[in-house]
């Protein structure tokens, strides 16, 4: 069980792994039209749907359109979903492992005609798949972490 936790764990930290650096003028094929969370100067930080100006960017959530001018942007991460493969193993692995670990107290407790600890079970299996899913779409997304270049 250690050993497979370890496994989705370190999954999750090859997800993450990503950074590009780029002039202002090639920035715009790179995040047009894609989920971004944008990370100004000043702290404040803005996610929306992103398009580029000559000398700004706009982001368009649901508060409307907000448009950044170029000279604020401190970085820009481009979220990038890579399918469900792993949200579907990871899922099985966690509904799996549950079951692994549920059936020898469910077996014991069945034997004695007890049915106490069948709710445990379930939310056992359940709590490990759901946590299993969530490693999983964790995994099956990348964040790329963009800096833009001085001209």
């Amino acid at each position: 069980m250690k050993r497979v936790l370890a496994l989705i764990l370190s999954f999750v930290q090859i997800a993450f792994a990503g950074a590009t650096s780029v002039h202002w003028r090639d920035l715009g094929p790179i995040i047009q039209g894609k989920e971004v969370m944008v990370r100004l100067t000043d702290g404040t930080r803005l996610k929306g749907t992103a398009s580029l100006d000559a000398d700004s960017l706009v982001v368009t959530n649901a508060r409307g359109r907000e448009s950044v001018p170029r000279n604020a942007i401190r970085e820009v991460r481009v979220t990038r979903k890579t399918g469900y493969k792993w949200r579907v193993i990871a899922t099985a692995l966690g509904a799996g492992a549950g079951a692994a670990l549920s059936y020898p107290i469910l077996a014991e407790t069945h034997n004695e005609g007890s049915s106490r600890f069948d709710g445990a079970a379930a939310a056992l299996i359940g709590g490990l798949a759901a946590l299993g899913f969530w490693a999983g779409w964790r995994t099956d997304r990348t964040i790329e972490t963009i800096t833009i270049l001085p001209d």
